[in-house]
């Protein structure tokens, strides 16, 4: 009697490990977009490398 619930309790867990692993693998990716994306903006801009004060406002934008 013990069987039947320790195999949906395994499946559950399984489940919840593949959830885990895709919602951790999907805000890893779009972390690096996002600095990926920085990095090509700043390169663009002449800047050469990460900008220092992203969003902010500097002297050539005035």
């Amino acid at each position: 009697m013990v069987a039947p619930h320790r195999g949906v309790l395994l499946r559950a867990v399984a489940a919840a490990l593949v959830l885990a692993a895709a919602f951790g693998g999907e805000h890893a990716v779009g972390h690096a977009l996002a600095k990926r994306g920085a990095e090509l903006a700043a390169r663009q801009n002449g800047t050469g490398g990460a900008p220092q004060n992203p969003g902010g406002v500097t002297k050539r934008d005035r």
